[in-house]
């Protein structure tokens, strides 16, 4: 199987169209689907949590939105984002508290 994968919080340090960016140089790396290909992201979906952990989601995202020109997002922002840099799919994994595994497909 053949993936690429972003760094922890990567995405969440740019703008949305720096994103596409990102993930459409990603796109060109990767064999299609059927092939295996994929890019593994491991990062922020806003909404997925609740209790504390969701008071961390908002807080980091205050502190993207001081420090970076990203921020956190939600499931429909990241679709928005994955369909802009012209993948076909995606699945998110909620399985690390604030943090997801998402997996986006050619």
């Amino acid at each position: 199987m053949m993936y690429c994968s972003t760094k922890q919080y990567v995405l969440s340090h740019w703008s949305d169209d720096d994103c596409v960016k990102i993930l459409a140089q990603c796109k060109k790396a990767i064999p299609s689907r059927e092939a295996g290909g994929k890019v593994i992201i491991k990062d922020v979906v806003v909404g997925t949590s609740s209790g504390l952990m969701l008071e961390a989601e908002l807080l980091m995202d205050m502190a993207m939105m001081v420090m970076t020109s990203g921020r956190e997002r939600d499931e429909q922002e990241w679709r928005e984002i994955f369909t802009n840099a012209g993948f076909s799919d995606y699945k998110i994994m909620n399985k690390l508290g604030a943090r997801c595994v998402i997996e986006v497909y050619p």
